[in-house]
């Protein structure tokens, strides 16, 4: 099982993300407990080697 860190402008605000989704001006993300968090901008990187997800808003 692959759980990524969530990084928003450059800060660490979610662990164990299963679920991410993109809707409008929003990044969606669930992690494994079913918290949601949801945040104003872009997804720049997803690195699979480091289980990062970076968003910048």
């Amino acid at each position: 099982m692959c759980n990524f860190n969530l990084y928003y402008n450059g800060e660490l605000v979610m662990e164990d993300v299963m679920l991410v989704e993109k809707l409008e001006e929003k990044v969606i993300a669930i992690n494994l407990f079913g918290e949601k968090k949801e945040l104003k901008g872009e997804i720049k990187k997803i690195d699979v080697n480091n289980n990062e997800i970076i968003v910048e808003g």
